[in-house]
């Protein structure tokens, strides 16, 4: 598991927001935007990508993951306290019997957050021991066991535990059937630590069926010991995104009307657009093959008619950003870089597409359906929203709706 670099606490407060690499709490679902959204992407602000559907290697953020209403004031007076682990037990010991739900979700929300700072420069250490036994040691009074706040216990658990068997296998004997593919990956990460391979893959798999993805598990420190191994490998192999056939004809017809509708808005209004030169399609399918990704066939069309092209403000790739690191190129493997640090589940092996206008705004492909909660296709990123779009067409007759509405009230 990826460490981040920090000055190493003097006791695990809260306050310290950095967090392990894993999964934060997802944040709740905002309505899709209107297909017309007027002013889209413009006077975005320009700072690192916020992503709203947070997951592996985001860092927890001290808020939203602790207990209701109620319970908040409390969570902070333990995580403040100048001996945390012995206010978290002060707390246990008010409790007699089986705790309140409130009660449940005190414990678990200060005991996950008190994992944040411990885990990443005191892994495994004695702190960790501590706070894992005293949780386990009244785990059965808790009234959810399998909830939402016992699964972020158990996920950041498996994060800080470190080379300790013994204490894994108690961990896992909690792990609930509807397991989260964060707490499933971090299960994969405690194995992968302790050397025991064939739980490792067998957690990785239940990971990677849950949602994680492989380019998620190639760069994990946990597993760079195995990678190359053959086994790993096959199940990573296994997990890739399926083959796109290549078929373009269908899809040549309605992508050269919809961008020559797009062009002659743009120009009606003044906008100039540069199109570059057609690429062939032997070109296009030779340049999947070196950047190892497969374009959609409706993009793959796309490029016959204008290899790369900026309308508006908008930027999209052609074959020269997908081979070397063009000024797009960069940008947008920057965007991904972060977004993926920040916690976007399946944002890692997306493909770029076009810049949308910002910094924080993308088009991409979703080879395979992370990003839009089904199947493979395109989604754009609106800074930290996702909104889901039907095909290439969608995404440029939407440009040019907006084009019209921002452009024609100017």
């Amino acid at each position: 598991m990826a460490k981040a670099k920090a000055k190493k606490p003097a006791k695990p407060k809260a306050k310290a927001a950095s967090a392990p690499k894993k999964k934060a709490t997802p944040a709740p679902k905002k309505t899709p935007a209107p297909k017309k959204k007027k002013g889209e992407g413009k006077g975005k602000g320009k700072g690192l990508i916020v992503a709203r559907r947070a997951t592996i290697n985001k860092p927890i953020p001290t808020q939203g993951t602790t207990a209701p209403a109620g319970g908040g004031a409390r969570v902070v007076e333990i995580l403040e306290d100048e001996q945390p682990i012995d206010a978290l037990r002060r707390f246990l010991a008010t409790i007699d019997g089986e705790a309140t739900v409130a009660q449940g979700q005190i414990a678990l929300g200060s005991a996950q957050l008190m994992l944040l700072p411990i885990a990443r420069e005191h892994r495994g250490g004695d702190e960790v021991k501590e706070l894992l036994d005293l949780v386990l040691s009244r785990w059965a009074d808790f009234p959810d066991p399998s909830g939402f706040h016992a699964q972020e216990f158990l996920r950041n658990a498996f994060a800080a535990v470190g080379d300790d068997p013994e204490r894994i296998a108690r961990l896992v004997q909690l792990v609930p059937e509807d397991a989260t593919a964060e707490l499933r990956f971090n299960i994969a990460c405690a194995y992968a630590v302790i050397g025991t391979k064939a739980a490792m893959l067998q957690a990785l798999a239940a990971a990677l069926e849950a949602g994680a993805t492989p380019a998620q598990v190639r760069r994990d420190a946990d597993f760079f010991v195995y990678l190359g191994d053959p086994e790993l490998d096959q199940l990573l192999e296994g997990a890739a995104a399926p083959v796109i056939p290549v078929d373009i004809r269908p899809h040549l017809g309605p992508v050269r009307s919809a961008l020559d509708s797009l062009v002659a808005t743009l120009k009606e209004y003044g906008e100039r657009s540069q199109l570059a030169p057609p690429a062939t399609l032997d070109n296009i399918l030779a340049t999947e093959r070196a950047r190892r990704i497969q374009l959609p066939n409706d993009y793959r069309a796309l490029l016959t008619l204008a290899d790369g092209m900026k309308v508006w403000d908008n930027e999209f790739f052609g074959t020269r950003d997908y081979r070397s690191e063009t000024e797009l190129a960069r940008r947008a493997r920057i965007y991904l870089e972060e977004s993926a640090g920040y916690g976007a589940t399946g944002i890692d092996e997306c493909i770029p597409l076009a810049n949308w206008g910002q910094p924080n705004d993308w088009l991409l492909y979703d080879p395979r359906g992370v990003m839009r909660r089904g199947e493979p296709g395109y989604v754009l990123m609106l800074n930290a929203d996702e909104l889901p779009i039907e095909d290439l067409v969608a995404a440029l007759q939407r440009l040019e709706s907006i084009a019209s509405d921002i452009l024609g009230t100017n």
